[in-house]
């Protein structure tokens, strides 16, 4: 019987594995989860908050009569001496006692999903997303497998594998390059201790910054973590002012409280920029402007705008550098060079640091 109880979604995710799993050592990618040979991150619907996960642990394979009640159900192999469920930050969940007298060995790790789709990217209070994780012993490695797939989150970083049928569960089906699906696999340059467990090379934020500026990704990949704060706290002001906002008010003290250095994100700042991005504030003007991630696709430069503003205060520098940068670049549009240009004139490193192989 599964024992149930709840993680906090943070970024999009949590794990279980080895508590002291390297998360960005990833082998398999799909849309339920990323996978490496100690570990599972699993891919939330919901940016932070609650959800719900039950953990079962069987002597053998499973049957498949549970998949009708579920959108997305996945498997792979992993290796553990000992298991947890934890958040991104490497806290464990304490309820999960099944999992602290687990054999050393081998296991087969089966994620069910569902409710992905019902609040996409929002922050939550309560749990609306289900996780069911079954595992047992197994002899061997077998590769990924996708058993059934009804949802559309995180689709867009699905590896091209069908769905198997019953008859062909115990196969393995391996996973083709990331890099051959044309999207970029951004080696890091150092280790940082505080986005160890955030998988930043697979985030969609670099790999947009990436596709634009493949150098400029990996330079700020290899900055020091009070280099990334700085460009984190710089970016948010040029997004403003490039969409027009700053001589409002409330936007002008959100950035000082920014570039004070208070990363802890005031509630009331959060509440008026999602206000702003949602039409809901008479104050600021709705304007139209190309996508500079899509040729085709129009975009409000407020979207962008508030965006860095709101991720400016990421507790993690580098995930608050990229979100921030994304969210400045949709605010320039078309003139995003222009940004590169003052990124590099405000940072002299970034503009002089030459990559080996770039």
């Amino acid at each position: 019987m599964a024992q149930w109880s709840t993680v906090e979604a943070d970024h999009h995710q949590f794990t279980i594995g080895e508590r002291q799993a390297d998360t960005l050592a990833v082998a398999v990618e799909s849309s339920l989860f990323d996978a490496g040979s100690d570990f599972l991150t699993v891919r939330t619907g919901v940016a932070y908050g609650p959800v719900s996960i039950g953990v079962e642990i069987l002597r053998d394979q499973p049957d498949s009569t549970l998949f009708e009640d579920w959108e997305n159900v996945a498997e792979c192999t992993i290796n553990a001496s000992t298991l947890c469920v934890m958040t991104l930050q490497g806290d464990p969940v304490q309820d999960f006692t099944d999992l602290t007298v687990i054999e050393p060995g081998r296991y087969r790790v089966r994620v069910h999903a569902r409710g992905r789709d019902a609040n996409w990217d929002m922050d939550v209070t309560e749990p609306t997303e289900d996780y069911l994780v079954q595992l047992w012993p197994v002899p061997r490695t077998q590769g990924f497998l996708r058993l059934k797939k009804t949802d559309t989150a995180w689709s867009e970083v699905d590896p091209k594998i069908p769905i198997a049928t019953q008859a062909a569960a115990r196969e393995s089906v391996q996973a083709p390059n990331p890099q051959a699906l044309g999207r970029p696999k951004l080696k890091r340059l150092v280790n940082r201790n505080s986005v160890s467990r955030f998988q930043l090379r697979n985030f969609t934020a670099v790999s947009d910054v990436a596709h634009l500026d493949r150098l400029l990704a990996e330079k700020l990949l290899a900055l020091r973590d009070d280099e990334l704060r700085s460009v984190a706290q710089w970016l948010p002001r040029r997004a403003l002012a490039k969409a027009g906002l700053l001589d409002i008010e409330w936007v002008s003290n959100a950035v000082t409280v920014l570039e004070a250095g208070l990363w802890e994100r005031p509630k009331d700042i959060y509440a008026a920029a999602v206000r702003a991005m949602t039409g809901g504030d008479p104050e600021i003007p709705v304007t139209q402007i190309v996508s500079v991630f899509d040729g085709q696709k129009p975009v409000d430069p407020v979207f962008g705008a508030m965006n860095a503003l709101i991720y400016g205060f990421d507790p993690d520098p580098a995930v608050a550098t990229f979100l921030a940068l994304h969210g400045t670049l949709l605010a320039y549009g078309p003139q995003w060079k222009d940004l590169v240009n003052e990124l590099e004139a405000a940072f002299p490193r970034i503009a002089t640091w030459t990559i080996e192989g770039s």
